[in-house]
């Protein structure tokens, strides 16, 4: 149990270390984007709905659990559409590629061309499912980063305010519940073991990928190594692979219910993220 925990403490410091550089610039550009006379969150959020999909699509699969955090901070302050997030959360892969390339001289070995598909299809799918969330759901307007700034006490509105220091006190505040719950979720997974979290996924068509896309969201790195290396050794088929994959957007959904205020709009954001994750999957699992 002492070695479980110990495991826990490191895989949540490793996993939270690396989301600290791409958190900060996150925040530190929406502080001077507050103190910006030119442009504002409300210019931005009009770009966003033009391009934000496609843009978020192309740079979600950069296996870097970060990005999803960035996303749902920018979302949080009116920064970026709900597409655009959910665009990266489809796309992001988290530890997908690293396990699929270590595949390639392994037991369970993956083609290379079949890697690059696997990308660039979700990719494809981050950007569509995107722009159908934009045209189809409609959110109340309002966030900004003023908001924010008023919940984590950041001082920014003063004239003495640094925006570095602004941004440091933000990527603190979210950095400290990210180390929290990834530890938690590491201790859990440690305890109940990967083999029998892999042995919950059944191979069956809607009903399999249901339970993989509720499996998908929990936010936490060995998540996608989970779904991943099941796939690789058959117990899951290809539509289970990207119902689960699409379902996890890392720390992504940890950001957002510490950065959205409104958790009413951040649990249909899940509901929506499962729906379209597994009707997306359940649809590749027929046809492919």
């Amino acid at each position: 149990m002492f070695e479980i925990l110990i495991e826990a403490i490191t895989d949540g410091i490793k996993d939270t270390a690396i989301c600290i550089p791409i958190l900060f610039a996150t925040y530190l550009f929406m502080e001077i984007l507050e103190g910006s006379s030119k442009i504002n969150e409300e210019t931005l959020c009009r770009y966003s709905r033009k391009v934000g999909p496609l843009l978020g699509g192309i740079f979600g699969v950069i296996p870097q659990c970060g990005l999803a955090g960035s996303a749902a901070a920018l979302y949080s302050t009116g920064t970026v559409t709900l597409g655009t997030m959910l665009a990266v959360f489809f796309a992001t892969s988290d530890e997908m590629l690293p396990v699929m390339l270590a595949s390639l001289s392994g037991k369970f070995a993956i083609g290379i061309g079949s890697i690059a598909g696997i990308l660039a299809a979700k990719a494809v799918l981050g950007i569509i499912l995107g722009y159908i969330a934009d045209i189809a759901v409609k959110f109340s307007t309002g966030k900004n980063i003023h908001s924010l700034c008023e919940r984590d006490h950041c001082a920014c509105d003063e004239e003495t305010g640094s925006v570095f220091r602004s941004a440091l006190v933000h990527t603190l505040k979210i950095t400290l519940m990210l180390l929290i719950v990834n530890i938690i979720l590491s201790a859990v997974i440690g305890v109940i073991g990967i083999e029998a979290l892999s042995g919950t996924i059944i191979n069956q068509p809607v009903i399999g990928e249901l339970i993989v896309g509720l499996f998908g969201l929990i936010p936490n790195c060995a998540i996608s190594i989970i779904i991943t290396e099941s796939y690789l050794s058959g117990v899951l088929g290809l539509g289970g692979l990207f119902a689960g994959l699409l379902a996890n957007a890392g720390i992504g959904l940890i950001v957002l219910f510490r950065t959205n205020d409104r958790q009413k709009e951040n649990l249909m954001i899940v509901l929506l993220i499962l729906i379209l994750s597994v009707a997306t999957g359940t649809l590749i699992q027929f046809v492919a």
